[in-house]
């Protein structure tokens, strides 16, 4: 038996730009950085050729059967498809789960596949590279399983860390960004999130900016374009170590995220927008495609105890974390 754990993201800019409808003609970058929450894939292989799927998050389970036999279940699309596209057929236990409930807005389901792929190329012994693992996992998600998906979640994941990415039309390039350790402090410990109580499938919102993108739309290929040169601009900030243009960037690119597609925002999360920034914060912002799901908040320490308790008045609850470092891992139970 086999355990396979892989990072969760949060998205600091660019976010959009890397929709391949996007980069393939523009090329995109993104910022983001893991944290300690996480998926899990376990696997244990059977002595038969069925298959048997657990999937906690979606309260489901699919009893063993052959593959052929198998019928597609909410929260089992990830195995049914992976499996069938890396031509894995030996009989397999396999259980799902998120430290985050689905839609979290922190690149869980892409988290779960980069997962399920590392686990799989692990049982089937072979040794495939974290970019080769993400780019498989992003296929599965985006052409096999038709999710509305970029690729920073996948590779996110797959690498670990504080990342740029770089995607163009042929290949994803992953830069780690390095900050002094006293920068790197004040950031983590600068750092806030919390769960917004309303949350819808980012994938609708993403389809809606992707149709927006292929019709050529003015507004939203502007806010794209204004995202992708903020993301260098908060990639020389940071090689600077200058926190504060760093967080008055994720204000900025926010206001242009909120144009590339309609529902991105909403009342709700303006309005506890300026509940956090009437208390004290300096930066907010939405981490995944938007619509809910979780909100980074970037405030000096002495501000966190107020816009806790304030948030917590209105059903806004906050998810402690920390910066994590390592990507995808596998953990083998029989060597442990």
């Amino acid at each position: 038996m086999i355990i396979g754990r892989s990072p969760l993201r949060i998205s600091f800019s660019g976010g959009g730009t890397d929709l391949e409808e996007y980069h393939s003609k523009f090329n995109g970058y993104a910022i983001s950085q893991t944290i300690n929450k996480f998926t899990y894939v376990i696997a244990k292989l059977r002595r038969d050729d069925k298959l048997q799927g657990f999937s906690p998050d979606f309260a489901s389970h699919l009893p063993p059967k052959k593959y052929h036999r198998t019928k597609s279940l909410q929260g089992h699309e990830i195995v049914l498809a992976g499996l069938k596209e890396l031509k894995f057929s030996r009989g397999v236990d396999m259980y799902l789960s998120s430290d985050v409930e689905p839609n979290s807005g922190l690149g869980a389901s892409s988290s779960l596949t980069t997962n399920f792929v590392n686990v799989i190329m692990h049982l089937d012994e072979k040794k495939w590279t974290k970019n080769k693992i993400a780019m498989k996992a992003y296929q599965i998600g985006h052409d096999i399983l038709k999710w509305g998906i970029g690729k920073q979640d996948e590779f996110a994941s797959a690498y670990g860390g504080f990342n740029i990415f770089k995607f163009t039309k042929d290949k994803v390039t992953v830069t780690p960004i390095s900050l002094k350790k006293s920068t790197q402090n004040e950031l983590e410990n600068n750092s806030l999130l919390f769960r917004l109580g309303d949350r819808k499938h980012s994938a609708g919102i993403l389809k809606s900016q992707i149709k927006a993108i292929n019709r050529s739309d003015p507004t939203t290929l502007d806010a794209l374009h204004n995202a992708k040169n903020l993301t260098l601009k908060m990639r020389d900030a940071l090689r600077q170590n200058d926190l504060v243009s760093f967080y008055e960037i994720i204000n900025e690119g926010w206001k242009f995220k909120k144009k590339f597609a309609k529902g991105v925002s909403n009342t709700n999360i303006d309005n506890i927008s300026k509940l956090i920034f009437s208390n004290g914060a300096n930066a907010v912002k939405v981490t995944g495609a938007g619509g809910g799901g979780h909100m980074y908040v970037y405030a000096e320490p002495k501000k966190h105890n107020m816009i806790k308790k304030e948030l917590k008045k209105i059903g806004v609850l906050h998810v402690d974390f920390k910066f994590q470092k390592s990507g995808a891992v596998i953990f083998d139970v029989n060597n442990l």
